[in-house]
């Protein structure tokens, strides 16, 4: 190569060095910096290391309080009103007096639909305690009311409900409460009536083809009389029959098991049997006059419950629902039997005889027995009665009668598993010497 290509190359190189950055995508080069200081420009200024996030949405409360919760076994339901539709994002539940339990909250939504809030279910709380919160809410459905079954545990107690939304302040009052389930009137008659649109509908959606325009539209229109229903069973100032409920208990577990998988009716007939059993549990637990439940009853229930699931194939779709639902009827049992038994003040003779009956059914039963726990519990329940009654009868007793008696449990004591070893025990001791309690077995 002559010289003055070289030459030529070497000012070509010279003149690219100059015009490029040393760095196309980072910071400008110190010579660049001198050139536009020297042209007179100002320097740009540096960019923030941290942009600020922007600011978070505004969150507004609403409080609504229930100053005196019922002491009443299994607790009142209270509807907090909002004078606005509105959706929420959170709930906050505290006590401000005393201690009380809360066994639902449910939102309910402009539709008359009900949202359990599952956070806030089954809880304890105690003036002392901070408030409980509920999980996140769907903030973009409009919420009408707050229901909340919640009873004072051992004195009075007062609950204060907090409604956080991001929309508007919500604005809670407690209604003026109808009983709901009371025994003002019977709705039976009105929701056998509108129970026929319900089946039309689900006669239409399972004859047409599945994923059809006419299934969808007849799908919708279920939808519309499921909701009307199930709205009408829980309504206020009214009451199903137990022979009704029962019966429609048993209809809605047939037509789910027997309409198309995966079809429009499957879901109706679920929600609608759903429902009915919440109903049922709710009446239970309010023991009204018109809707009372023994334990006697709420056993054959629960074994009437047992057959009709042992009835149904090993697929059907009711099967693990109604599963669930006849082991929380008979699990009912024992703590009804509790309260009746200590209503009839019985003697200890009569209350040892009881739980003498039901350990006794409780030792003949299999280990898969429907009932076997359940007679186990209520023979327990009984013996603990006895033993109260022994303790206040001992002291009317002569020696002669604690004497016999002594024997006769002494035997019962060293039998091979007839009696219940450590009851025999615990009234031994009682029968022994009740005003020193002295101790023959442990």
């Amino acid at each position: 190569m002559g010289f003055s290509k070289v030459f030529l190359l070497f000012i070509l190189g010279t003149q690219i060095a100059f015009a490029a950055p040393t760095n196309i995508d980072g910071p400008k080069s110190e010579l660049n910096e001198k050139v536009e200081v020297s042209a007179g420009l100002p320097k740009p200024p540096a960019p923030p290391a941290n942009p600020a996030p922007p600011p978070s949405e505004p969150q507004y409360e609403g409080i609504g309080r229930v100053d005196q919760v019922t002491r009443q076994v299994g607790g009142d339901l209270y509807l907090f009103e909002l004078s606005k539709i509105v959706p929420l994002t959170r709930l906050e539940a505290r006590s401000k007096v005393g201690r009380l339990k809360v066994y639902s909250v449910t939102l309910v939504t402009d539709k008359n639909d009900r949202i359990p809030v599952r956070q806030l279910q089954g809880i304890n709380l105690d003036e002392t305690m901070q408030p409980t919160g509920s999980e996140n809410l769907n903030a973009s459905i409009g919420i009408a009311g707050i229901e909340i079954l919640a009873e004072a545990m051992g004195g009075e107690a007062a609950l204060e409900i907090k409604a956080i939304s991001i929309k508007e302040v919500p604005k809670l009052s407690l209604r003026t409460r109808v009983p709901e389930f009371s025994c003002k009137r019977s709705i039976d008659a009105l929701l056998k009536d509108k129970l026929d649109p319900v089946q039309m509908w689900v006669g239409r959606a399972e004859a047409a083809a599945p994923g059809s325009v006419q299934e969808k539209f007849a799908g919708n229109q279920l939808k519309e009389q499921v909701r009307d229903f199930v709205s009408t069973l829980r309504s206020g100032g009214s009451y199903t029959t137990h022979a009704y409920l029962l019966t429609l208990m048993g209809f809605f577990v047939d037509q789910y098991n027997a309409v198309r998988a995966g079809g429009v009716a499957e879901p109706a007939y679920k929600d609608m049997l759903t429902a009915t059993y919440d109903v049922l549990m709710i009446a239970i637990q309010n023991e009204l006059p018109c809707r009372k439940y023994s334990s006697s009853t709420l056993i054959q229930m629960s074994v009437d419950f047992n057959n009709k699931y042992l009835a149904m194939k090993e697929g059907s779709k009711a099967r693990p629902l109604f599963a669930s639902m006849m082991t929380k009827v008979r699990d009912l049992a024992p703590e009804q039997y509790r309260k009746e038994l200590s209503a009839a003040g019985l003697t200890f003779r009569e209350a040892d005889t009881e739980g003498a009956k039901y350990y006794k059914l409780y030792l003949a039963g299999k280990e898969e027995d429907f009932l076997k726990v359940t007679h186990r519990n209520m023979s327990a329940f009984s013996f603990v009665a006895a033993e109260q009654a022994l303790a206040k009868e001992v002291k009317m007793m002569d020696i002669e009668q604690r004497y016999q008696l002594i024997v006769e449990y002494q035997a019962k004591y060293n039998s091979d598993m007839e009696f219940p070893q450590a009851v025999a025990a615990r009234y031994l001791n009682i029968l022994a010497d009740p005003s020193v309690g002295l101790v023959w077995y442990q």
